[in-house]
């Protein structure tokens, strides 16, 4: 497993408000370098889902203890599945603990793994977490709007989805005002990476995103 951090930017000033965890998970069944898809680590057993979740945050925290300026806050991604065992969670926790001591307004936790899970049980599982995080967001990775407003309605604090790749400006256009829409209504805030420019970047904040990754 590795990690690399990713500015994110507040969306309407394009101010950092500090770096996303991007995590890269490696076979070592033949070279080593095979990177495992979004769909693979999600077909991983729970033990090996918290080991991942575990790593990544201690990579995190790594960083913010080398990093002379203290950043405002760090966006760490943890498995739903992780935190959905009594074990996992109180391991993970713990570690959001460390990190949130490392920032100055506290670390971000962003649940992979929300798509299909009941929004009764994803609520209760938010719940447990609030209290150790500024803020509590779902990832999703299917951001077609019917997908999307499925969550409407349980209190989730925020959503945050990557934008498709190679898509042209009316396709990008179209999209966008799909998903960020869409995700207005079941959030107060949206969190979109990967816009590619800040050409893009300005528009997902036009239309309503609160805060944008741009690579």
């Amino acid at each position: 497993m590795s990690a690399t951090l990713d500015p994110v930017f507040e969306a309407k000033g394009f101010n950092r408000i500090g770096f996303r965890l991007i995590r890269r998970v490696i076979s070592q069944r033949y070279n080593g370098e095979d990177e495992l898809s979004a769909q693979q680590v999600a077909q991983l057993s729970t033990a090996e889902l918290l080991r991942i979740d575990l790593a990544t945050i201690a990579r995190g925290i790594g960083r913010l203890e080398a990093d002379a300026a203290q950043q405002p806050s760090l966006i760490v991604p943890v498995s739903y599945t992780s935190l959905s065992s009594q074990k996992g969670r109180s391991d993970l926790i713990a570690q959001l603990k460390a990190a949130g001591s490392l920032v100055k307004l506290g670390v971000i936790c962003e649940i992979l793994g929300v798509d299909g899970v009941p929004p009764a049980v994803l609520l209760s599982t938010i719940s447990l977490v609030r209290p150790f995080a500024l803020l509590v967001v779902g990832r999703l990775a299917d951001t077609n709007p019917k997908a999307i407003l499925r969550l409407e309605g349980i209190g989730l604090q925020a959503l945050s989805f990557e934008c498709p790749p190679d898509l042209g400006d009316a396709e990008f256009q179209a999209w966008a005002a799909a998903a960020v829409t869409s995700a207005r209504r079941v959030a107060r805030s949206v969190l979109v990476y990967g816009a590619g420019t800040p050409a893009r970047g300005g528009i997902l904040a036009a239309l309503g995103a609160s805060h944008v990754g741009v690579s």
